[in-house]
C-alpha cells in the first residue's frame, strides 16, 4: 500500500468515525479534523493526530497527507428551510473548495468527497454515476450544495492536477448511527417486541448500505487511486416493510408484530432511487452486503448493545 497518511475531516460523525477506526487497523497514519478534540481523545495515539477545526476555519498542517477524506457538511435541522440555503452553500460547497484549496497549498495528493445519492432525479430504475441529477423534490437546498460542491471540487482538482473522487452515498446504517431514523426506529421497536406500524403501504423504498461497505470503498478508492464519481449503496432498493421483516428476523421478533397504514398518495414519500453499483464494483471490487446481511454484521458486532435498553421495556 502506497498511501500511509490520510487527513479526515468530519471525523466525529458516524462514518467519519468508522473511518478512522479502519484506517488505523490497516495501517494508515490519521490526522483527525474535529470541532471537540476531547471526543475521540482516548482514541488518540501513536498513528492518529487530532487537530482542532470546524469548516470555515483555516486548515491546520495535515503534514502532506497522501489522501484527506471530506466528510464534514452542515445539514439543516428543517431541510425544507429556504432560509437555510446560504449556510448549506457556504459551509458545503464554498467550505469544501476552501478545504480543498488550502489542503493542495500543503502538498495534497488526492481528495475524497463524501456526496450524497439523493441529487439523482428520481426517475424510474437504478441510478447510474451518469443519471440525471435535479434534486428538487426533498432536502433541495442540502443536495444542491452537496452537488455543487461535487462540481466545484472536480474542476479544481483537474485544474490543479489533483485527483478527487467522488463517493455518492445511499442511505448508510451501522453501528454508531444517530438514533434517529428509520432503521433504528424499527430496531427499537421490534427488539422491545412491540407493535410496529409501517407508513404508506410499506412501499416507501430507499437503496440502505452498511457503514463498513461504504468505508471499505472510500479506502479503496484511495489504495488503488480511482478518480471520478462512485456510488457507494448496496445495488437494491429496500422498502420499508422489507426492511422491517428482515430487522424482525434478525432480533427475534414475531412478524405479526408489523403492520402496515394504506398507502397515501404522494408520490415523493415514496423514497429514491436505487443505485447501480457496477462501477465500483468493476474498478474497485465492491462487493457490498444487503440489508439482512448488515443487520446481522451489526448485531454481530455489538449485539444490539445499544438498544439493551429497550430489551428491557419488552
Amino acid at each position: 500500500m502506497s498511501t500511509k497518511h490520510l487527513a479526515v475531516t468530519g471525523a466525529t460523525g458516524f462514518i467519519g468515525a468508522r473511518v478512522i477506526e479502519r484506517a488505523l487497523a490497516q495501517g494508515y497514519a490519521v490526522t483527525a479534523l474535529v470541532r471537540d478534540p476531547e471526543r475521540v481523545a482516548a482514541r488518540s495515539g501513536f498513528r492518529l493526530r487530532l487537530e482542532k477545526w470546524s469548516i470555515g476555519n483555516p486548515l491546520p498542517s495535515i503534514g502532506q497527507a497522501d489522501a484527506l477524506l471530506h466528510l464534514a457538511a452542515y445539514i439543516p435541522a428543517d431541510l425544507s428551510d429556504a432560509g437555510q440555503a446560504a449556510s448549506c452553500f457556504k459551509i458545503n460547497t464554498i467550505g469544501a473548495l476552501q478545504v480543498a484549496m488550502e489542503a493542495a497549498s500543503q502538498g495534497l495528493r488526492r481528495l475524497v468527497f463524501f456526496g450524497s445519492a439523493q441529487v439523482y432525479a428520481p426517475d424510474p430504475g437504478p441510478a447510474s454515476e451518469t443519471s440525471a441529477t435535479f434534486p428538487v423534490h426533498r432536502a433541495s437546498y442540502y443536495l444542491a450544495s452537496k452537488l455543487s460542491a461535487e462540481i466545484c471540487l472536480m474542476a479544481f482538482g483537474k485544474a490543479n492536477a489533483i485527483p478527487v473522487t467522488v463517493l455518492r452515498l445511499a442511505s448508510v446504517y451501522g453501528p454508531g448511527m444517530h438514533a434517529t431514523g428509520m432503521v433504528p426506529a424499527f430496531l427499537r421497536t421490534l427488539a422491545r417486541g412491540r407493535p410496529l406500524i409501517i407508513a404508506d403501504g410499506g412501499q416507501y423504498s430507499v437503496d440502505l448500505v452498511y457503514v463498513d461497505d461504504v468505508v471499505t470503498l472510500a479506502l479503496r478508492a484511495v489504495e488503488k487511486s480511482a478518480d471520478g464519481v462512485f456510488n457507494a449503496g448496496s445495488g437494491c432498493s429496500c422498502a420499508s416493510l422489507e426492511a422491517a421483516q428482515a430487522v424482525a428476523d434478525v432480533v427475534g421478533a414475531d412478524r405479526i408484530l408489523i403492520g402496515v397504514e394504506a398507502a397515501g398518495t404522494n408520490t415523493a414519500a415514496r423514497g429514491f432511487r436505487a443505485l447501480e453499483v457496477a462501477k465500483a464494483a468493476k474498478h474497485l471490487d465492491y462487493q457490498p452486503r444487503s440489508f439482512r446481511e448488515g443487520i446481522e454484521a451489526w448485531k454481530a458486532e455489538t449485539g444490539f448493545a445499544e438498544f439493551d435498553d429497550a430489551r428491557g421495556q419488552r
